[in-house]
């Protein structure tokens, strides 16, 4: 009776029906391990959780750290766009949208017989004045056999002339003789005056022949001075020629460039063309865009502190989502892409907030991407870039090992101080089935009060957690 009597002190809800306290001590004993293998699990379930939460940390770490990327790239590329250098009506369109094109493909053909007619009227021209110099040319060889004539005229009455002026010294020396032997009376006067005349006529015949050598001259320097201006027309005429081949050529050129092909392999896109349209020079009819794709990377000022060209970079186009493309940086922009835009910003005036800027970075394939969907400028890509190989030093190593281990220490404590706190309070509601150890441990950390009655019921004053598990 007094040992059933401390029992009813000890658990005043012993009696209660429904109560804990009414199963068999084989039943708590059930019930108490399961409870155990419970929070036992939870322990090792909150550890593990840990454990990949700090695998998973030290990871991200070491990727954010190794690697850079961004969503604001697109793919760009060299689009060449087409337009005519000749204004005419568009004759024929050869090709279609999004059709590959090969360098020098014909693509659009303008009407061509206004440029025909020119290109005929400039040959014509040509033809004319190459005739006109053929003419003068041949005036010129004919001036200089006339010229020649003339030389060889003159040459002759020169040695006419010296020949007349011998015979006129020699009648003067024979005159002179004759006057001398007549005042001697020598000779006869008819004598002397035969010599006299023949005196005058050999001065006389000089005479003649001294001017027709200088006619001779003046025919000569008068042959030379036409001669100069036939071969000065010669060269005019040769001018002119230069100046129709070259117009001839450029009407050439207009002719061909009623012709427009392709100056390099490509995809047609932004095809405006159509048949009849009157187009002009510089009037873009179509645009085309190149294999050889590239991708621009508008990363924020503080990514590039380890972003170099030629780190290697993966590609992932969202159009082709799953794949993924191999690349590299090729370089980086020097300046900021606000600054280079239509309006940039004046940060000079008004108030001021900084922002943080994006510098363009130019990034190639290394391989021209072989896909059955086509793709093109404009499009959005996510690239990452490698910027280095991340490891962590060994003080880094240490804090993350002594982090892990205090936290599985403590989650292994709260489980402990749990099943502790439970095994006391079942060994309290199963009264005396208890070990004698366990009954001394209790007694030993809880010491009953004196027991008062609350509707009809004793409690104890014990500390707040058990109390708790009175109430429970």
């Amino acid at each position: 009776m007094e040992g059933s009597r401390q029992a009813e002190i000890a658990n005043p809800r012993r009696n209660l029906p429904g109560s804990r306290q009414n199963a068999s001590p084989d039943q708590s004993q059930t019930t108490d391990g399961q409870g155990r293998k419970k929070r036992s699990t939870i322990r090792f379930v909150l550890m593990g959780a840990v454990l990949l939460v700090a695998a998973a940390g030290t990871y991200y770490y070491a990727d954010t750290r190794s690697f850079q990327s961004t969503d604001d790239a697109f793919i760009e590329g060299d689009i060449t766009d087409i337009a005519p250098k000749i204004a005419g009506r568009v004759d024929h369109v050869l090709v279609d949208d999004n059709q590959f094109v090969k360098k020098g493909n014909l693509l659009v053909t303008i009407d061509p017989r206004d440029y025909d007619a020119t290109l005929r009227q400039k040959q014509a021209g040509l033809d004319s004045y190459k005739a006109q110099a053929g003419a003068v040319a041949a005036t010129i060889e004919q001036q200089r056999a006339h010229l020649d004539t003339l030389a060889a005229t003159q040459a002759s009455d020169q040695a006419t002339a010296q020949a007349d002026r011998a015979n006129a010294l020699n009648a003067a020396a024979l005159l002179k003789r004759n006057q001398e032997l007549f005042a001697r009376g020598v000779i006869a006067p008819q004598d002397l005056d035969r010599a006299k005349a023949d005196a005058d006529s050999t001065a006389a015949t000089l005479d003649a022949g001294l001017k027709k050598v200088a006619a001779d001259e003046a025919l000569e320097r008068e042959a030379d001075y036409q001669l100069k201006t036939y071969v000065a027309l010669f060269q005019s005429v040769q001018a002119m020629i230069a100046e129709t081949d070259a117009s001839l050529e450029s009407a050439k050129l207009n002719r061909s460039y009623a012709e427009i092909r392709a100056p390099e392999d490509g995809l047609v896109t932004n095809r405006t063309v159509q048949v009849g349209n009157y187009v002009q020079v510089g009037q873009v009819l179509l645009s085309l865009v190149p294999s050889d794709l590239f991708v621009i990377a508008n990363f924020k000022e503080n990514q590039l502190e380890h972003i170099r060209p030629g780190q290697p970079v993966t590609i992932h186009i969202d159009s082709l989502p799953g794949k993924s493309f191999a690349g590299h940086v090729h370089s980086i922009q020097a300046g900021s892409g606000a600054r280079f835009s239509l309006l940039p910003a004046e940060n000079a005036t008004g108030n001021y907030v900084k922002v943080v800027q994006r510098i363009p970075v130019k990034i190639l394939f290394d391989r021209t991407p072989q896909t059955e969907l086509p793709i093109g400028p404009g499009e959005s890509v996510a690239p990452i870039v490698k910027v280095q190989e991340f490891h962590y030093s060994s003080l880094e190593i240490v804090g993350i090992v002594g982090g892990v281990i205090l936290i599985l220490c403590l989650i292994n404590w709260w489980g402990t101080r749990r099943s502790n706190s439970s095994r006391s309070s079942s060994a309290g509601e199963n009264g005396g089935t208890m070990s004698e150890d366990d009954q001394s441990h209790s007694r030993t950390r809880l010491e009953p009060a004196a027991p008062r009655a609350t509707n009809g019921m004793y409690r104890y004053s014990r500390t707040k957690r058990k109390s708790r598990l009175l109430r429970r």
